[in-house]
């Protein structure tokens, strides 16, 4: 039986995205995010801040790498994976990461090369209607 270890994360990136390829082809893009939080009483509330590291495959991978942006909200929701290996001097090593199911893209600044092509769109629009 499998133990449930479902998280859901609102945030925003603390870097642009990561995408590359595995050397069977698939996508696989890894995005950083920051989660601000308070806790305490209401006079003497206290913030702080976490940082998660996100796994996105296949479409989804693709789809993040085109649309999100360092700064861009998201709300992802996943499962907890932990990755474990071992250095050249032999120490074992261990990190925990969020394997993305879906993201929600709650606020987002396109990257420069899909602002660009929507201008020329824009600007292709435009030619249409003065020529007509």
């Amino acid at each position: 039986m499998n133990n449930l270890a479902q998280i859901i994360l609102d945030g925003n990136l603390t870097v642009d995205p990561e995408c590359r390829k595995t050397s069977k082809g698939k996508t696989v893009t890894n995005i950083r995010i920051a989660t601000n939080h308070e806790w305490g009483e209401s006079q003497n509330r206290k913030k702080g801040v976490s940082f998660f590291l996100i796994e996105c495959w296949g479409t989804l991978a693709e789809n993040c790498d085109k649309y999100l942006t360092k700064g861009s909200k998201i709300t992802a929701q996943g499962e907890l994976r932990e990755d474990r290996w071992k250095d050249k001097a032999g120490k074992t090593h261990s990190r925990i990461k969020v394997v993305a199911h879906s993201v929600r893209f709650d606020a987002t600044k396109k990257k420069e090369e899909t602002v660009v092509d929507e201008e020329e769109e824009d600007k292709q629009e435009l030619k249409v209607e003065e020529a007509a």
